[in-house]
């Protein structure tokens, strides 16, 4: 097992602290997992002094346990994308959860001056975002009511029964951000670029979120439900599943689980799952992994010309016009 414990300053000093822990180096602000504890990166940069972001991407060989201890005055955004081996054991505050969903997909706020505990399990795939950003650089650029209510909900509602869940809009930046290449000299200006648009959608959706109070309309258990469709959703895309199988998958009706996914996630079933393959097409075209029809047919169109008025209809662009500007 790993324990690493910190106070958080910055996230290029945190990374540092961590490969001290595992007896590695840091180089150029990338951390390399090493065998004994797994495999893969964490890449973490300081903007300047009020603002840095670390950008996990690993698996684990081994138990990791994060303590941190009261750091800075600031706010930490976390973007979660955890498939789970065993457990997470979330803790706030002296509050601890357990958490034993198979997939973890959500978004939360912290005070880094606030201790927090996080212990997962050995054979978990890890993709996380982290940002900090300091009060005073928030200050700045946020009215003090919506600066006070964000330091309120920091405070009080980061632990997990309220998160905010991570929507297709937020896994496809993501996603960019955790499969952006090194060596790309465009890499630093793009991911700051992507950093700051995700942390404008958290601010967005978490006003959004205190003006409907939407988690709490809706159990938490009918919460967790949803996220495991939206997964099924954005994972399975060859053919979309029947109403009636993702019912089964979370123990509803048709009628409760269409409402429910609409109140959550603001689109049909059916509209979220096109969105989310098509989303796919366009990334293997964009990579270059396989032809305009190899693409159609990989989400389930065995009709190109189908294919094609989809893509143009979600995209403003013909698929034969995305290759060409590539």
């Amino acid at each position: 097992m790993v324990m690493y414990s910190f106070q958080l300053k910055n996230f290029e000093e945190w990374l540092a602290g961590l490969a001290g822990r595992m007896n590695v180096s840091v180089k150029d602000r990338l951390l390399t997992i090493p065998a004994q504890w797994g495999s893969g990166t964490i890449h973490a940069h300081n903007v300047n002094a009020h603002l840095s972001y670390a950008v996990m991407n690993f698996k684990l060989g081994c138990d990791l346990e994060f303590h941190r201890e009261s750091g800075a005055a600031g706010f930490v955004i976390s973007f979660n994308m955890v498939e789970v081996q065993k457990e997470l054991l979330v803790g706030h505050r002296q509050q601890f959860v357990t958490d034993k969903r198979p997939f973890r997909n959500d978004i939360f706020l912290t005070d880094a001056r606030d201790s927090a505990y996080l212990r997962i399990s050995a054979g978990s795939n890890v993709r996380r975002l982290l940002i900090f950003c300091s009060h005073e650089l928030a200050m700045q650029y946020l009215p003090r009511e919506i600066f006070d209510k964000l330091t309120v909900f920091a405070r009080e509602n980061s632990i997990s029964e309220h998160p905010l869940f991570i929507n297709l809009s937020h896994r496809t930046m993501l996603k960019e951000l955790f499969e952006m290449k090194e060596n790309d000299p465009l890499s630093p200006i793009r991911m700051l670029s992507g950093i700051i648009h995700l942390a404008e959608k958290f601010l967005h959706s978490f006003l959004r979120q205190e003006q409907a109070a939407l988690p709490r309309t809706v159990k938490k258990n009918d919460l967790e439900s949803m996220q495991h469709v939206e997964h099924i959703l954005s994972s399975r895309l060859e053919g979309f599943p029947s109403l009636e199988s993702l019912a089964h998958e979370v123990f509803m009706s048709t009628s409760k689980l269409k409402n429910l996914f609409k109140q959550v996630y603001g689109h049909t079933l059916y509209d979220y799952y096109n969105k989310a393959r098509l989303q796919r097409a366009k990334d293997l075209l964009i990579t270059g992994q396989c032809s305009i029809k190899q693409a159609g047919s990989e989400i389930g169109f065995s009709n190109l010309s189908h294919f094609a008025k989809a893509f143009r209809k979600e995209f403003g662009i013909l698929p034969r016009d995305l290759v060409k500007g590539r």
